[in-house]
């Protein structure tokens, strides 16, 4: 048994000696591989160092003049782009000739029209005519008869017989009646002829002759504006025979101052004067007064009366 330990026990020994043999070499191997390493870092950081060195005294005699030639060549190439683009963008010498004889043009047009113009409107107005059309307008035929009394007793119906005759005389009225109811009196029967018969009264009332021809016109006037379309017509104050009854203060002599102012206006206005004294007054009689066959009571006429107003009348319904 002991020399069985013992044994064991050298077997150990040389085990380990064995074994921390190797761990020396192996230490040993490391070590120097360690400092193998670090001489091999060292020497290369000395290379290093030493190209360095060697880069900077190469950079000192490199000659760099190939970069500025470089930088020389890249100045005119852009120059060269900037100046091919002006040339592209500038207007060609064609277009800008074309664009001159346009407005060339242009300004001569201008000039003839306005040369032209001033030719006709100052030097040659007699050149420029203006037709002017009248309107026509196309009214049924309605006669109105507007007065007094000698209105008022015309039996239209049978002097006009078949036509469109309408009585608006009414016995007693005198001009002012007539301006107080146009509408009444004249508008509504919307006539295409007129004819108008007042003053007589007018003068038996005391009015002055002045007054009297200023409310005829008046109403004539009124109607014109009113009724554009109806003809107009102005029968002169009829004659009367002074002295009788009927005839109370009327004169001739008024009566023809009257009618003098009066045919003047509607020669003035364009308004058809129908001169019934002429016609009436007894022209064989030295003394100016109507026709004692013409009248019933020196003022309001007879059946011949009204033939003769009637035949005078019926000239401007042809």
């Amino acid at each position: 048994m002991d020399n069985d330990k013992q044994k064991k026990v050298s077997n150990r020994r040389s085990n380990y000696k064995y074994s921390n043999k190797n761990y020396q070499q192996t230490n040993h191997q490391r070590r120097n591989s360690y400092y193998q390493n670090t001489n091999k870092r060292r020497s290369s950081s000395q290379h290093s160092s030493n190209l360095e060195s060697d880069e900077m005294k190469f950079s000192d005699e490199l000659d760099t003049s190939f970069v500025e030639k470089r930088r020389v060549n890249k100045d005119k190439i852009i120059r060269d782009l900037d100046n091919s683009y002006q040339k592209e963008n500038k207007p060609k010498k064609g277009s800008i000739k074309i664009i001159l004889h346009l407005l060339l043009i242009i300004l001569l047009l201008s000039i003839t029209v306005l040369c032209t113009s001033l030719y006709f409107t100052y030097i040659s107005p007699k050149v420029v005519e203006k037709a002017v059309t009248k309107e026509v307008v196309v009214m049924d035929d309605n006669y109105l008869f507007l007065g007094d009394s000698i209105t008022d007793f015309y039996d239209l119906d049978e002097y006009y017989e078949g036509l469109p005759v309408v009585n608006s005389g009414i016995g007693g009225n005198d001009t002012q009646d007539i301006l107080d109811d146009m509408e009444n009196r004249v508008y509504q029967y919307n006539p295409s002829k007129v004819f108008l018969l007042i003053g007589t009264n007018d003068i038996d009332h005391g009015d002055s002759l002045d007054s009297i021809v200023d409310n005829i016109e008046k109403i004539l006037l009124e109607i014109r504006e009113n009724r554009p379309y109806s003809e107009l017509y102005l029968e002169s104050i009829y004659p009367v025979m002074e002295g009788e009854k009927a005839v109370n203060s009327r004169t001739n002599e008024k009566i023809m101052t009257i009618n003098d102012k009066l045919e003047e206006f509607c020669e003035k206005e364009q308004i058809t004067y129908i001169d019934m004294f002429d016609l009436l007054v007894d022209s064989s009689s030295e003394k100016v007064q109507i026709n004692p066959k013409y009248t019933k009571d020196g003022l309001h006429l007879s059946d011949e009366g009204y033939d003769v107003v009637t035949n005078e009348v019926k000239k401007y319904l042809k």
